[in-house]
């Protein structure tokens, strides 16, 4: 069966939406399966601004002089520090790469030259409840336009590593966000071919 049949076979019943702040709605869809069954308040989250892609946000990864630069970030909502690569929210009409640039900028300090921004292709940060594609960067020879301000809500530090100590961060659990360890995943596979 081809992916446009797979999908033609489940249906949006009725969408309500629940609540929504500046940045998502947050859904109660009713879907009807193959069968014909109706699966009710299904979750979907959903960032207002997204391309038809569904890229909502971008998350980049800096690489000064061989280092590769991440924040330490509070996450509330699991209580708890982790290093993380920069990311943001796509604004509307500003395309994934100058989303990137300006991402890296702001939570950084640090700037490249567009044709130093490499991507590394999309993914699905949780298919199952959020309506939402993150497009990944790997920045080339990065430089400081300014000092780190961790004006941000959480950003508390950035930091330049090489990648063993890259590696010892993830094996200490230090490292837990989906896009920092799938850009890092895709940037070392690229870098060893």
């Amino acid at each position: 069966m081809s992916r446009d049949k797979e999908k033609d076979a489940y249906r949006l019943r009725q969408r309500r939406l629940a609540c929504e702040n500046i940045r998502f709605e947050v859904f109660l869809d009713d879907v009807e399966n193959p069968n014909g069954e109706i699966v009710r308040d299904y979750l979907v989250v959903a960032p207002k601004v997204r391309t038809g892609e569904l890229i909502t946000g971008v998350a980049v990864l800096p690489e000064v002089e061989g280092k590769l630069g991440l924040l330490r970030i509070y996450r509330h909502a699991i209580q708890r520090h982790l290093w993380e690569i920069p990311r943001g929210f796509v604004d509307a009409g500003e395309s994934d790469r100058s989303s990137a640039l300006r991402e890296l900028e702001e939570e950084t300090g640090l700037l490249c030259a567009d044709a130093d921004l490499e991507s590394l292709g999309t993914f699905a940060p949780e298919p199952g409840i959020l309506a939402a594609r993150v497009h990944l960067f790997v920045a080339h020879r990065c430089r400081a336009v300014r000092p780190f301000s961790g004006e941000e809500f959480g950003h508390k530090e950035f930091r330049l590593f090489d990648p063993a100590q890259l590696s010892a961060l993830h094996a200490a659990g230090e490292i837990q966000d989906s896009s920092t360890l799938i850009t890092c995943f895709r940037s070392r596979e690229r870098l060893s071919k």
